[in-house]
């Protein structure tokens, strides 16, 4: 057959089990995934490829954060305490298709698009249900100055919008509070049933704008690939609309480098990588006013907005791989090593008083797996041990004017705070061990199982619990 194709199908699950979790994490989950993969090299110019998969987790236990993926919103929803924890769902789908096209034997065109949605939904009061829908584009060109040197230009656009609700089931004299927290836990509280961030299903729209320069050197079997990106972000905390509120306002920007070099010598290949990325994000709450003229159609009226939270942080890796072997699919043998290095900087403000916060965190990780080949069998046996731990100030509260003894002080939840820092900073050992089989079954079509265990073991942490084991089986079809 003329083109080239390779495909698989994978079904997974998963478990979790243990104390050593963020504040938004269950301490007990089960996971289970589906996703389909292929690649087409339709002739010598022309490449496809698409993918297909979907998620669900069910967990135990939980209250914490309102939103799907709380570290990365301008601010987060929390409940006042933990008497309402229960059981959370999370479902997810994505799609996505790619090509590559060479116009000329020196330009060269690809893009991708990928639609991804979320559903996550609480199951005891105070409930609520979110709808997430994630949008993808990015599209770029390479160019050929001469031989073996390659530039590069893309450009990518990401549309988020994630719909969050509250509701109780039936009726109740208890009342619901909830923290609105601008950073550190820190913030204002709001009682459900009342107007404000919770009284409505309200969209969290989120867009990124991104450019980013390549380049490339590559002779003979070195090859040297280099890239800076630019993001631009904005969104806000409501629909838009001039009938409806727009509680807060969101900026930020993120630039960052990352540099790859890989190399072949007979059968031993070497590849390193080193990247930085820097990130700042800064949300403004609006003062409103809210009214109904005579034909009762709400008008908003805003006076300006007040900055509530900044946020910086900075990435960091390193990375060295190794792999050894006379197969031309797969090595006999590999290994990795890889250093991470993080920071966060937040100060939430609530005028006069504020909050500021920052930690760093940083992890040293290793892995090595082995293949022996029998016939039509595939062996396969990988460990890896990580090491990290971090520090910081955990919080620092202050005023930026002098207040009265009866002046009223921003809503927390010391607790969550303890818990989140110590569950980012905690030193812990995280070993991992996996066993794998695979078959041919025919020239084009292979089967293969795999296990995998992690397990983290936290050793300084005033957190109720200072472990987390997950084990992982994978089953599937290589075509």
């Amino acid at each position: 057959m003329e083109c080239g194709r390779i495909s698989y199908l994978q079904a997974e699950g998963s478990y979790g089990s243990g104390k050593l979790v963020n504040y938004y994490q269950s301490d007990s989950r089960l996971g289970g995934l589906v996703s389909t993969e292929s690649y087409w090299r339709l002739n010598s110019r022309l490449v496809l490829g698409g993918a297909m998969a979907y998620g669900t987790e069910k967990g135990k236990h939980m209250s914490g954060s309102a939103f799907l993926h709380p570290e990365e919103t301008p601010f987060d929803i929390v409940e006042m305490d933990d008497s309402g924890a229960g059981t959370k769902r999370h479902e997810w789908y994505m799609l996505r298709g790619e090509a590559g096209y060479l116009l000329t034997p020196r330009l060269s065109w690809g893009g991708q698009l990928e639609y991804r949605t979320e559903n996550y939904a609480k199951f005891k009061d105070l409930r609520h249900q979110n709808s997430l829908m994630n949008l993808h584009l990015s599209t770029g060109f390479s160019y050929e100055l001469f031989s073996g040197w390659q530039v590069g230009l893309s450009y990518g656009y990401l549309r988020n919008v994630e719909t969050v609700g509250f509701g109780i089931y039936g009726t109740t004299d208890r009342q619901y509070t909830s923290l609105i927290s601008f950073g550190g836990f820190y913030g204002r509280s709001e009682v459900f049933g009342e107007s404000g961030y919770t009284s409505n299903t309200t969209p969290l729209f989120t867009q990124t704008h991104e450019v980013a320069f390549q380049g490339q050197f590559h002779r003979g079997d070195l090859h040297w690939f280099q890239e800076v990106f630019i993001r631009k972000t904005s969104g806000r905390f409501g629909s838009g609309s001039s009938t409806s509120i727009t509680y807060s306002t969101h900026t930020g920007s993120e630039v960052g480098y990352r540099t790859k070099l890989t190399w072949q010598q007979s059968q031993l290949f070497q590849a390193m990588e080193l990247g930085i990325a820097l990130k700042s994000l800064e949300n403004r709450e609006n003062s409103y006013k809210e009214s109904t003229d005579e034909l009762g159609v709400s008008q908003i009226v805003y006076y300006g907005s007040n900055e509530v939270m900044s946020r910086d942080q900075l990435r960091a890796w390193l990375a060295y791989q190794l792999l050894s072997g006379g197969k031309e699919s797969r090595s006999d043998w590999s290994a990795e090593v890889r250093l991470d290095y993080r920071s966060r900087s937040v100060t939430a403000s609530q005028y006069p008083f504020f909050r500021k916060q920052n930690l760093h965190v940083m992890g040293l990780w290793l892995q090595g797996a082995r293949n022996w080949y029998k016939g039509r069998q595939v062996w396969t046996a990988s460990a890896g041990l990580g090491l990290q731990g971090g520090w910081g100030c955990m919080k620092e509260d202050g005023q930026y004017a002098r207040v009265s003894e009866d002046q009223q002080r921003p809503a927390e939840r010391a607790d969550l705070l303890v818990q989140e820092y110590d569950y980012q900073t905690a030193v812990r050992l995280v070993p991992y061990a996996a066993v794998g089989y695979e078959r041919e079954i025919t020239p084009a079509l292979s089967g293969y199982v795999r296990g995998e265990v992690t397990y983290a073991r936290a050793f300084t942490t005033t957190m109720a619990g200072k472990d987390f084991v997950q084990p992982v089986i994978k089953v599937g079809v290589k075509f």
